[in-house]
């Protein structure tokens, strides 16, 4: 038996910056799950004394807090500031720029159109950034059931398909009088889908 191992696998930029942060904070909470990895949590929690809350309603002494790789809800955040709790930032930067993007955009009267899971804590995170109408979407026919104005803004959860992004693309193109497009899919993300899709052609089994 042959076994190969993908040209790309494994933490990427975000989630080891993350895990540094959460080692050489100390005895700390993270607002919600740091990364996607039970095995690392629980990992950071017995060697760094680093426990999990699941929101900001769960917050009571702690005083260092660190923001997990996808961000917080930018209200939280500046609750949080108001109360002097010592923040540790790990927002992965590739989910701070969508963020950015969203809070400029929005602020110069474009509707906002985010290719992503509404239910996910990066894509919420997103969304808070928006000062005006903002829409989280997965398939071109959910834009059919929405007014759009004539300047629009399109960004993507990090972890998304570029394939996908670009049919949601397509569809605003032919509807918007002002298309502003903002590929924010992590370069990490391309890589990792590339490298699976390259050993999917060549293997028998993939793990």
């Amino acid at each position: 038996m042959k076994i190969e191992m993908a040209k790309s696998y494994g933490f990427c930029f975000g989630v080891k910056r993350a895990i540094k942060i959460a080692e050489s904070a100390g005895e700390a909470a993270t607002i919600g799950e740091l990364i996607h990895n039970a095995e690392e949590i629980n990992r950071l929690k017995q060697n760094f004394g680093v426990k999990t809350l699941e929101g900001v309603s769960e917050i009571k002494d702690e005083q260092k807090l660190i923001i997990r790789t996808h961000g917080i809800q930018k209200d939280d955040l500046q609750r949080l500031k108001a109360q002097n709790k010592e923040l540790i930032d790990a927002t992965c930067p590739f989910v701070t720029k969508p963020q950015q993007i969203v809070e400029k955009m929005s602020a110069e009267g474009y509707d906002i159109v985010i290719f992503g899971d509404k239910n996910h804590p990066e894509v919420k995170g997103v969304k808070s950034y928006a000062k005006g109408r903002v829409y989280v979407v997965l398939e071109p026919a959910e834009l059919l059931q929405i007014k759009l104005g004539t300047r629009v803004a399109l960004v993507s959860q990090t972890t998304k398909k570029i394939e996908s992004f670009t049919k949601i693309a397509d569809f605003l193109m032919q509807r918007a009088r002002e298309l502003r497009i903002f590929n924010t899919i992590c370069n990490a993300t391309l890589e990792n889908q590339e490298a699976v899709k390259s050993l999917s052609q060549k293997a028998d089994v993939m793990i």
